[in-house]
């Protein structure tokens, strides 16, 4: 069957059209505030060799911090690594979660890694330096995003998934926050 010229422009211009209407679709999940985060970071990533996490983000243009705005930040990163070469380069994961939450994961991961049991709420809260329900709200956010899922073993707990316990070398677990004079604060690796 032989193709017609013709037919091919209306076609073109079909994907174009539904391709925008889904990058539109996109960004209209984001509000306009959570949309300023993203302009925010990416504007600032690679300044200063930075890789500005969401919640400095947050913070740096004074959006409420919540985990479910930072959860669809984060989550639009994820889906749209095209943004900027530092999603690319470093991982979203590097981006998108707090400092507790990687130090989470890591002892996690690490524990997981070793053959040794998962750390209790209370060993992970020590470790952390925070409180058991903040470490609950760290686990959350660390399964939606789909880094642990729920142990169904009877002992319960969380299981790391698999793509992370061998993930090498893991630096979107690796992060240093500075601050500056100004009061300017970023992440860097």
């Amino acid at each position: 069957m032989k193709t017609k010229p013709w037919l091919l422009l209306p076609l073109i211009a079909l994907l174009l059209f539904v391709n925008g209407a889904s990058v539109a679709n996109d960004q209209a999940q984001l509000t306009a505030q959570e949309q300023k985060v993203i302009d925010y970071l990416v504007k600032d990533w690679g300044e200063d060799y930075n890789v500005t996490s969401v919640d400095i983000a947050m913070n740096a243009v004074k959006v409420e911090a919540s985990d479910e705005a930072r959860f669809r930040i984060g989550s639009y990163i994820k889906d749209h690594p095209e943004l900027h070469e530092v999603i690319r380069r470093w991982g979203w994961v590097t981006l998108v979660l707090t400092p507790h939450e990687k130090l989470i994961a890591r002892a996690l991961i690490n524990a997981e890694r070793e053959g040794k049991p998962a750390p209790s709420l209370s060993e992970l809260a020590s470790a952390v330096g925070i409180k058991e329900p903040d470490v609950k709200r760290g686990l959350a956010m660390l399964e939606r995003y789909e880094i642990l899922k729920k142990n169904t073993s009877a002992n319960g707990g969380y299981r790391v998934m698999p793509r992370y316990i061998k993930w090498e070398p893991r630096l979107d677990f690796v992060f240093h926050k500075v601050s500056l004079d100004s009061g300017r604060q970023f992440n860097t690796n």
